[in-house]
């Protein structure tokens, strides 16, 4: 993208984001995460620009406040999210200076009365406490959930509780446990994902997975 046309892609998120709101949505999230487009301007591998939409941190974080600002604007910050995946390296994105690039951009995002930031545990936890104690505003952390027979996903779950997450969001284990909250609620273990059937088309590993068998 030419550097004047990244602004009309920041407020195309706005756009969305107000279409979804007239559709009935209660709110919406911005995903800047997992290496789509906002993470990708908070990269520093895959963002090579030299306008002011790259180099330094103050650079590489505009796009994503630009988008989330928009967002704010045209349907309120009461009614926008965003995640965020610090230090994630999916689809080889990778970057630098973590701790100095999520400060800034969650002291901009500070502004906008946000509803939340929704947090991947994609980085040290050290790294990850540190930004709560920067985000004044409500925290979703999403953790990293092993699966199987012994796992329950509430160890996980409480640990970022404890540690001052106001919120604990889930991903994976929803797929895998239709009936993931009364597992959560009554301590059962967590069915695995059957990570084979990503987006594979059909319902086999979306809606194919039963609910908790109890054996007499």
């Amino acid at each position: 993208m030419a550097t004047a046309e990244v602004p009309e892609h920041a407020r195309s998120y706005a756009a969305a984001a107000r279409r979804a709101v007239d559709a009935g949505f209660d709110g919406v999230e911005l995903h800047g995460a997992n290496g789509y487009l906002i993470s990708q301007f908070l990269s520093s591998n895959a963002n090579l620009r030299s306008d002011r939409y790259g180099g330094p941190v103050a650079g590489r974080i505009r796009f994503a406040v630009e988008a989330t600002a928009a967002t704010a604007d045209a349907i309120g910050g009461a009614k926008t999210g965003i995640r965020l995946s610090p230090g994630g390296t999916f689809w080889g994105v990778e970057e630098t200076g973590v701790l100095e690039l999520y400060t800034a951009l969650l002291r901009e995002l500070a502004g906008l009365d946000l509803a939340y930031v929704h947090l991947e545990a994609t980085v040290d936890e050290e790294v990850l406490l540190e930004l709560r104690r920067r985000w004044p505003g409500t925290l979703v952390v999403n953790p990293t959930v092993p699966m199987g027979p012994k796992q329950t996903g509430r160890t996980e779950a409480d640990h970022w509780l404890g540690l001052g997450a106001d919120l604990v969001s889930f991903g994976r284990a929803f797929i895998a446990n239709p009936d993931l909250v009364e597992r959560l609620r009554t301590g059962l273990p967590l069915a695995p994902v059957e990570e084979a059937t990503y987006y594979q088309g059909g319902d086999a590993g979306y809606v194919t997975y039963p609910a908790y068998q109890h054996t007499a």
